[in-house]
């Protein structure tokens, strides 16, 4: 039987050594990793990708479904004077624009709330739930087409091109589905609009069709 040759002792200075090799390995790895991770998370930006919400683009006449309603705007109008009522009328020096919607609620009552106009001109104009710019459809129920209008008053030269979009919370789009709507709009309209005093009207929300209610 043979017997073992015995190992040479391992100096400090062999110990140190190799203890460097481990602590250069171990340090290469972890930068691997982190580099992985980060190519990760530069090509997947989380963050961005849950917050955003999900445009579903469509054009006038066209119905866009939605995750809580199926949506349809009818042709815009517009002029320097809109009437908000029997005994209100509202003028401008630019445009206002009126674009009438249907919304069928899906799956429960939905009150529709958010609408926003992107503006040719590269500017966003807020509608609120009042004001001068306004859009209050009221709830929409199951299976029921409501019948409402958004009412924006803007420069002109925002109307060629112009995006409407609509959602269904006021304060958060993100992560749910946003309406997307190009409403086709074109320097004529704008032209024509911007020397038209005659009221242009808004119809009162309703769940009967303009004209019926």
């Amino acid at each position: 039987m043979s017997v073992p040759e015995p190992t040479a002792p391992v100096g400090p200075a062999a110990r140190a050594s190799r203890s460097r090799v481990q602590t250069l390995g171990a340090g290469a790895a972890v930068l691997a990793a982190l580099a992985v991770g980060h190519v990760v998370a530069t090509a997947f930006p989380v963050d961005e990708r849950v917050s955003a919400p999900f445009v579903r683009p469509t054009v006038v006449g066209e119905t866009v479904e939605l995750r809580y309603a199926r949506l349809t705007a009818g042709e815009p109008d517009g002029s320097t004077i809109v009437r908000v009522d029997r005994t209100t009328q509202l003028s401008t020096p630019g445009v206002f624009l009126t674009v009438p919607l249907t919304i069928v609620a899906t799956g429960q009552p939905r009150l529709l709330s958010f609408a926003e106009l992107l503006g040719g001109d590269g500017r966003t104009y807020t509608v609120f739930t009042s004001g001068r710019s306004s859009f209050l459809p009221g709830t929409a129920q199951p299976g029921v087409p409501r019948y409402a209008t958004v009412s924006v008053e803007l420069p002109p030269e925002a109307l060629p091109g112009a995006h409407l979009r609509i959602g269904l919370n006021l304060e958060d789009q993100r992560s749910d589905d946003l309406a997307d709507i190009d409403l086709g709009l074109t320097q004529a309209d704008a032209d024509a609009w911007a020397a038209d005093d005659t009221p242009v009207t808004v119809p009162p929300r309703s769940d009967e069709p303009p004209g019926e209610s």
